[in-house]
């Protein structure tokens, strides 16, 4: 590849990365698109700029991880899309873009997650963790310690207590009880 073919390459993967990054205001097949194109544009990069066969095996991994993840993806169906599951998947392949488009010397701007970020976030799980009831909260932080990521057990209790409402049309955002 030459320079120009780099560099526009280079231009493509950011702008894949960065449909990514804020994936919810995209339409999904652009998503799927994006999803796709990462993995297999990264590792382009990483060979054509002489980086791949100096990266260690774990970096090999990594960005075949990238791929694979992508083209999954990149198949699920929009009625099936669980923004749970598949954000902390596309989360990981923009972050591993970040990473090694880095090398590459991408100049997109990782997400700013910062410490405004980082509070922002907090005051949001929190909210979604004290609007549980108090079973719903004992319930999630016995998950917690039991291993399970405190934020993926606050956002399945949610999740769960809405599916209790839909199929067997108990309200448990009401109380702790049975409202069957």
């Amino acid at each position: 590849m030459n320079d120009d073919e780099l560099l526009n390459g280079l231009t493509v993967l950011g702008l894949a990365v960065e449909a990514l990054k804020e994936w919810e205001s995209h339409p999904w097949d652009v998503v799927q698109k994006s999803a796709e194109a990462v993995g297999p544009l990264l590792r382009e990069q990483l060979i054509g700029r002489g980086l791949w066969d100096g990266l260690e095996p774990h970096d090999h991994a990594a960005v075949h991880w990238v791929m694979a993840e992508g083209h999954s993806v990149s198949g699920v169906k929009e009625k099936w899309l669980d923004g749970h599951r598949e954000g902390r998947r596309i989360q990981s392949l923009h972050e591993a873009a970040d990473h090694y488009g880095a090398l590459c010397g991408a100049v997109w701007r990782p997400r700013g997650y910062g410490r405004e970020g980082q509070i922002r976030s907090a005051v949001d799980f929190v909210n979604r963790f004290t609007a549980l009831p108090d079973g719903w909260r004992e319930e999630a932080m016995r998950r917690a310690l039991a291993g399970q990521d405190i934020a993926a057990a606050v956002a399945d209790a949610a999740r769960l207590r809405n599916v209790l409402k839909s199929v067997y049309g108990i309200d448990a955002w009401k109380d702790d009880g049975d409202q069957s």
